[in-house]
């Protein structure tokens, strides 16, 4: 099973990396770019086909991929070493607001992903409801008199409809006591209960979430954990800033994988699929960080040139864009050299 899921993780990514530059791609064909290759894998070409204008082509290292735009380096050269005439299908030639659709299309596309596969696992595994499939005995929402069936509809007065936001609440509440009004069978009641902390030492009361098979509501659940990872990313780039990150919040695509095979072992591969769900979100959100070499950053050059009527060059943009490209790379390189150390320890 550890097997699977690695061998899972490595597939599922390089078609998360491709589903975000086919979103460049599709929106870039739509709006009429001229799109010069788009290609599965990195490296050394193996096979390649012309279609139209644009080559398809599969290369040899099977990571990510990439879609090359008409004019994305404004000093691009023929096979002579010529620079050759602007196309005027151009991507440096397009108007601003074409550019940023096709910039944000690849981040889009991974959200959209992301959404699909939460609302598929969603379907499959059934939603987290706030009507209670149990009370732990001998803890205080059962000491309280909360029963098996009950629906939790606020906590401290306010109402929630999403379990994730009721165990927030607790875990958030202020003081040692709360109080929990639910609905049972139509009558509404309310109960103080004793918080207590668990094992990881976050508040909790003793009450279980019930799963409903609904595509409904899985698709309402979907949206919900997307918006929660984003939040999340959000305030993990709050703390970086304010330098209360540390390097073990952050992995590589290896930490990825050997997580994967870890959970596939142990969890099953349901919750495989639900990782990748979380890395699609991570990557489209990612990926619009006004960053150089980023989708983000890029969108930030456009929207810099678009105001200063174009004082800020190709060049100057492209040196920008390669010389914090190459950081980030190296970036890469030691988060996976990191975590291959760590692997083998």
């Amino acid at each position: 099973m550890r097997i699977i899921g690695i061998v899972l993780a490595f597939i599922s990514f390089l078609l998360l990396v491709l589903g975000h530059e086919f979103g460049h791609f599709s929106v870039g064909k739509l709006l009429g770019f001229k799109i010069n290759e788009f290609s599965v894998g990195m490296g050394p070409q193996l096979w390649g086909k012309t279609k139209g204008e644009t080559e398809y082509s599969l290369r040899a290292i099977p990571i990510g991929g990439y879609c090359a735009f008409e004019g994305e380096n404004s000093d691009e050269e023929d096979d002579n070493g010529v620079r050759k005439e602007p196309d005027p299908r151009s991507f440096n030639l397009q108007p601003a607001w074409k550019k940023i659709l096709v910039l944000v299309a690849g981040s889009f596309n991974n959200i959209v992903i992301g959404l699909i596969i939460f609302a598929i696992v969603f379907t499959i595994t059934g939603s987290l409801t706030t009507k209670l499939s149990g009370v732990v005995e001998g803890k205080p929402a059962a000491q309280a008199g909360i029963m098996e069936g009950d629906r939790v509809l606020s906590v401290n007065g306010t109402e929630y409809s999403e379990w994730a936001e009721v165990t927030e609440a607790i875990a958030n509440a202020e003081g040692d006591d709360i109080v929990l009004t639910v609905d049972r069978d139509g009558q509404i009641l309310s109960f103080t209960v004793h918080t207590y902390k668990n094992e990881e030492g976050r508040k909790v009361v003793g009450i279980m979430a019930g799963r409903e098979h609904s595509l409904g509501t899985a698709i309402k659940t979907a949206f919900s954990e997307c918006t929660t990872m984003i939040r999340a990313l959000r305030d993990f780039f709050v703390r970086l800033f304010r330098g209360q990150a540390s390097s073990d919040d952050v992995g590589s695509i290896v930490q990825i994988i050997a997580v994967s095979g870890e959970y596939a072992e142990n969890y099953g591969l349901m919750t495989v699929i639900y990782l990748i769900a979380l890395v699609s979100v991570n990557l489209g959100f990612m990926n619009m960080l006004p960053i150089p070499g980023l989708d983000g950053g890029r969108i930030l050059f456009v929207i810099i040139r678009w105001i200063t009527r174009g004082k800020l060059t190709d060049k100057v943009e492209n040196i920008i864009n390669n010389v914090f490209m190459f950081a980030l790379i190296a970036l890469m390189v030691v988060l996976m050299f990191k975590d291959v150390i760590h692997l083998i320890k």
